[in-house]
């Protein structure tokens, strides 16, 4: 059975509050201060940008020799990007897009190059995922207080991206058409929690540094207890 940590449980109860603040601006701003607020150029986009790039950077500081770490940077790198629009800011469209790659209308010189980046990242995501579950269910990284805050902002990730294209596929796919009071919760749910990600792979960073540095100083004390005793 897995223990929750006083860490998780700190973070848990943080989410549910930011959550509840999520709910109150959502359901009491008025439309032209909520979609400011909430846009794709709005303060939360804008700072999950800075909180990307800023994970990315700690994480680089932390152990820029590790393989592993410099995956986890390039990824954090690649969020503040797609943060900012940059995977359509030099094409015609989004490289994300099928219809990107089938329309006659994009040069072919940026099918190739947008699609090689584009394959790239997926890559970079599979062997992420890959490492994810072997961390996770091989060698128990659940029961830990690091793997424990970390499932929070990888089971949020997929999350915020069904959220962002909820809403479009329902009026595309079947003509079902949300109220607006309901598009407002989503856009603040999606923008909210895409922000509070990167936050909290910080903690779990931060968590994975304070229990390395716990354990070698126990591993530098029994040393020196040992050399004592001779």
């Amino acid at each position: 059975m897995i223990k929750f940590s006083t860490a998780v449980r700190v973070a848990l109860a943080v989410l549910l509050i930011y959550s509840g603040y999520l709910v109150l601006l959502a359901s009491s701003l008025p439309p032209e201060i909520f979609k400011p607020l909430f846009s794709e150029q709005g303060p939360f986009e804008e700072m999950s940008i800075v909180l990307w790039v800023a994970l990315g950077a700690m994480l680089l500081f932390h152990d820029a020799r590790s393989p592993r770490v410099l995956a986890l940077a390039a990824l954090s790198f690649v969020f503040a990007a797609r943060e900012a629009d940059l995977h359509k800011a030099f094409t015609v469209m989004s490289i994300e897009k099928i219809k990107f790659y089938l329309s006659p209308d994009v040069p072919v010189l940026q099918k190739v190059v947008g699609g090689l980046v584009f394959l790239v990242v997926i890559a970079l995501i599979l062997h992420l995922a890959r490492l994810c579950w072997q961390f996770f269910f091989r060698q128990g990284g659940l029961r830990t207080p690091v793997g424990q805050v970390l499932i929070l902002p990888v089971l949020l990730l997929p999350l915020s991206k069904i959220l962002d294209r909820f809403s479009n596929v329902l009026k595309e796919a079947f003509d079902i058409h949300l109220s607006y009071a309901v598009n407002q919760f989503i856009a603040a749910f999606e923008e909210g929690m895409e922000m509070a990600m990167p936050v909290l792979f910080i903690v779990a960073l931060l968590l994975f540094r304070a229990g390395r540095r716990e354990t070698a100083g126990a591993a530098r004390d029994a040393s020196l207890l040992h050399q004592g005793k001779r």
